[in-house]
């Protein structure tokens, strides 16, 4: 990791009431540094750096009756540096073998500024016959190794967003498992449909590596343990398949950063280092996160709005929502032509008769108003229905599962076609938000060609997605899957946050939702929305992208009470980046819950506390006060604390935050937000 300014910023001892953060630390990107050059080609494989990074290089891959490792010692290699860019530099390693014609390509980004590197592997048949099976694709094929003979590893993680009541919430299991010693890890036809694809792997010495990865499709991790030495392997769910001549595939991305200490600095280490070099930062003059609301929960009918909103149930409410603060608005599904809406997907035509001045009016009146506008799209999903199944019927093919089409996003044509009815959108509608929603499955059963539809589909809806920002920079780029499906680190690096779930309002759910989703990802990446006012329900949602799903022309609507949330949410959402600290377990049935974030850079932060009605509901008594310790605070500072709903401020030595904070809550369910800052 050499640069023109490696380590800049990094400290090189964490301070005690620091040992938790996300700072960066000097020995971390020196060991990163070595195990980096472990890696490399020319490498020997078989030992540890420090005693527990595993050396050689991190992927393989069958290929005919030889392995990887085998097969590359006798290909020819070139060396390309890609130079800096943002914090990072690229390398690119291209073998080639002599009798086939196959090119491997290991395209390699290293950190500056954190201890991390990711990479993607490419596989091209350059030759003139179809290549040997290529099987058994590992993205990530690492070891680890520990020093404490007869303790377990521990892998934490969180559940996706499959629209159960669990979306998200975390989990922690010891390595070997259940008298087992491995533990399987997918997405399921989706990355995030199962667990979200973010791990921490933790040693008992005290130190252990993040893992992240990026496929927008069936990806698979498996994690094995044989006495102290751990098997890390992640890859493609099914990869057995030849390349035809000329024919390019590329496997998950993959990131590895390895950490020292608290297993929560590497877990603050990760969430910042996603938030600095992934996260695509908001075009223009807009605030990370936005305040947005959504077509489809107005109306009383939560998540069901679509065929019913029409120019005149929508006109008449960005007045409203401007008034709350609101800056961004979506229209939802069933926008364009037939009913149902879902037997009309892919007909990307605006609705004469819900909108036959189109959508300029309403694009007009939410600009003057300040707010962005948002359209939804499923831009895999096509219906027998819709247009293009007759005029271009070579862009579709059959979707398994159920009767619809797919669109085949390998197809630059196909790409093309749905790409224009966005550029119209954009360029004579007024449109500013692209949401993206809808996926679909792929058939395996081909006997030498399994995967590969998925591996061209998905590929092909990168290159979708990337065009659309190429031609509009300045949109905004909502990411939903059915819900929560498909959050990944290539989704990440596209939408600025993401729907949580197809399951909507439910508080409890919500809160732990975050809680989870916060482990791993940057405050503002995860939204939801909130169909509440009141503190406990409007602050549950807090910790992420605020979507609000009120009905605004209700005549007893409280007006000022919503607008006092958004107030709220806007001057809390500074924090949202800093480092993320759990203040109580994870749990659907605890009575209390509650999390802080604290920013370094500014020594100031924010606690949300909840306090539930399980306990009063199960016929126990609970204490009206939690005494919550924070972290990352001066010991020897002193902080304004603003308490929200006591309506109160103190003054309070940094030990003394640190040593316990009592937070009352009288009523059940309620909640309390605190801000802090250095005086």
């Amino acid at each position: 990791m050499q640069g023109s300014n490696p380590g800049e910023g990094a400290v090189e001892t964490l301070p005690e009431h620091q040992a938790e953060s996300g700072l960066v630390t000097r020995s971390e990107l020196q060991l990163a540094t070595e195990w980096l050059k472990a890696i490399m080609p020319e490498a020997a494989a078989g030992g540890w750096v420090d005693g527990w990074l595993g050396t050689g290089l991190p992927f393989s891959f069958k290929f005919g009756t030889r392995q990887s490792d085998e097969l590359l010692q006798g290909c020819r290699m070139e060396q390309r540096d890609e130079g800096e860019e943002d914090g990072s530099r690229r390398t690119v390693f291209t073998w080639t073998e002599p009798e086939t014609g196959l090119q491997v390509t290991w395209e390699l980004r290293i950190f500056e500024d954190f201890p991390a590197a990711d990479w993607v592997l490419k596989l091209k048949n350059a030759g003139s016959t179809d290549t040997p099976m290529i099987e058994d694709v590992q993205a990530l094929d690492m070891r680890l190794n520990h020093s404490q003979a007869g303790k377990p590893y521990t892998l934490h993680g969180a559940h996706g967003g499959r629209s159960q009541r669990d979306d998200m919430m975390p989990f922690s299991l010891p390595i070997p498992y259940a008298q087992d010693d491995r533990i399987w890890l997918n997405g399921e036809w989706a990355s995030s449909n199962v667990y979200l694809p973010f791990f921490n792997v933790e040693s008992p010495d005290a130190r252990g590596v993040m893992l992240g990865v990026g496929w927008s499709g069936e990806w698979e991790s498996m994690l094995a343990v044989e006495g102290t030495e751990l098997s890390a392997r992640t890859g493609l769910k099914w990869t057995h398949f030849v390349l035809h001549p000329g024919e390019e595939v590329r496997t998950p991305r993959v990131l590895v950063m390895p950490w020292q200490g608290k297993r929560l600095h590497g877990q603050n280490l990760f969430r910042r280092l996603i938030r600095r070099h992934y996260v695509p930062s908001l075009p223009g003059k807009r605030t990370f996160p936005m305040v947005s609301a959504n077509a489809a929960f107005t109306y009383h009918y939560p998540g069901a709005f679509l065929h019913q909103a029409t120019d005149k149930e929508v006109l008449p409410l960005v007045e409203p929502f401007a008034r709350l603060g609101t800056e961004l608005f979506i229209i939802d599904a069933g926008w364009f032509d037939g009913a149902p809406w879902g037997d009309w997907l892919g007909n990307w035509t605006i609705s004469k008769e819900k909108y036959p001045k189109g959508f300029k009016p309403i694009a007009q009146a939410l600009a003057s108003a300040g707010m962005d506008f948002g359209v939804w799209f499923a831009c895999e999903n096509i219906s027998g229905n819709a247009p293009v199944v007759k005029e271009h019927a070579e862009y579709t093919r059959p979707a398994p599962g159920n009767e619809r089409l797919a669109l085949r996003a390998e197809l630059p044509e196909a790409r093309k076609w749905f790409l224009d009815h966005v550029s119209h959108l954009v360029e004579s509608e007024g449109m500013t938000c692209y949401r993206q929603d809808g996926l679909c499955r792929f058939e395996q059963d081909q006997p030498y060609r399994k995967g590969i539809w998925e591996l061209r589909h998905v590929a092909g809806l990168y290159e979708l997605w990337d065009e659309i920002v190429r031609r509009h920079p300045d949109l905004v780029m909502e990411g939903c899957a059915g819900g929560g499906r498909r959050i990944d680190l290539e989704t990440i690096s596209r939408f600025h946050w993401h729907q949580k779930s197809d399951r909507w309002l439910d508080t409890e759910s919500d809160q732990c939702s975050l809680y989870g989703a916060n482990m791993f990802l940057p405050g503002g990446i995860i939204n939801m929305p909130t169909g509440r006012m009141d503190d406990y329900g409007a602050w549950s949602s807090f910790g992420g992208q605020l979507l609000l799903a009120f009905h605004p022309l209700d005549e007893d609507f409280p007006h000022e009470q919503a607008r006092m949330q958004v107030e709220r949410y806007k001057r809390f959402r500074s924090v949202l980046s800093g480092d993320f600290y759990p203040l109580t377990p994870c749990s659907l049935n605890e009575s209390w819950i509650g999390y802080q974030f604290h920013r370094t850079d500014e020594d100031r932060g924010g606690v949300l506390m909840f306090r539930r009605t399980g306990s009063q509901e199960a016929g126990y008594h609970v204490d009206d006060t939690f005494t919550a310790s924070l972290r990352g605070l001066d010991p020897g500072a002193r902080y304004k604390v603003h308490f929200e709903s006591a309506g109160r401020d103190e003054q309070i030595m940094g030990s003394e935050l640190a040593a316990g904070l009592p937070i009352t809550i009288k009523d059940a369910p309620g909640a309390e937000m605190i801000t802090y800052e250095r005086a």
